[in-house]
């Protein structure tokens, strides 16, 4: 291992509090832990993982689902405080030496007319129930992996993506790209791209596609958009 790359104690141990418990905040608390601190790590709900507990819940994650448990294993191996059920509003009343906030991130929502008839990803991926026919507005990994668990259960999704590709974000490994392409192309799910949704309704999304304007039935619509 280079030198550069290499943990080493620190000769002064330091009190760090870390407010969040899914994937970035166990390995900051492991990292710190290893350095020789002393970490107090503050999660909100029950369980550690955050939302990679969902990202981890389709059949072919198995991989995600064996990090998460090689994370909780760490924290108990290393003796890292953790304390679940507990939510952090005033930073100044645990005295600690640092803070390091790892609470993730707030799903974005869309400004079009009947966004009440739609569910967010995270929804999707905890267990809540979709129809038949359900439309996956964003083809970007998370979209293409939803997509792809629907067909797995014998329903029928498309996509709507405004780009002009599906998992168009950078730093994606090249070959779980393409697999979820020829996926989607095995499986057939129709994906319009370089569209975007204008309108959902009860039973129906109008998309704005290159075409023109499109009114599609569908039973469920879960937004993927970031």
């Amino acid at each position: 291992m280079r030198n550069s790359m290499k943990l080493k104690k620190v000769d002064t141990p330091k009190h760090i509090v870390v407010v969040g418990g899914g994937i970035g905040g166990m390995e900051v608390a492991r990292l710190c832990t290893l350095k020789g601190h002393f970490v107090d790590l503050y999660e909100k709900s029950d369980h550690l993982g955050g939302v990679f507990v969902a990202a981890a819940s389709p059949s072919f994650k198995e991989k995600d689902k064996e990090l998460l448990k090689w994370y909780e294993n760490e924290m108990k191996r290393l003796n890292i405080n953790i304390h679940l059920n507990t939510e952090i509003k005033n930073l100044d009343e645990l005295k600690a030496d640092e803070y390091i906030i790892a609470t993730g991130s707030v799903a974005k929502k869309l400004p079009i007319k009947g966004s009440e008839n739609t569910i967010e990803a995270i929804d999707y991926l905890n267990g809540k129930e979709v129809g038949e026919d359900v439309c996956v507005i964003g083809g970007g990994l998370t979209g293409c992996e939803i997509a792809y668990d629907l067909c797995l259960k014998h329903k029928k999704p498309i996509i709507v993506e405004m780009a002009c590709d599906v998992i168009t974000s950078k730093g994606i490994c090249m070959a779980n790209s393409q697999c979820l392409r020829d996926l989607l192309r095995f499986y057939k799910v129709p994906v319009y791209l370089e569209s975007t949704v204008k309108e959902v309704g009860k039973d129906y999304v109008i998309v704005n596609t290159k075409d023109g304007e499109k009114r599609i039935n569908v039973d469920t619509v879960i937004t993927s958009v970031g």
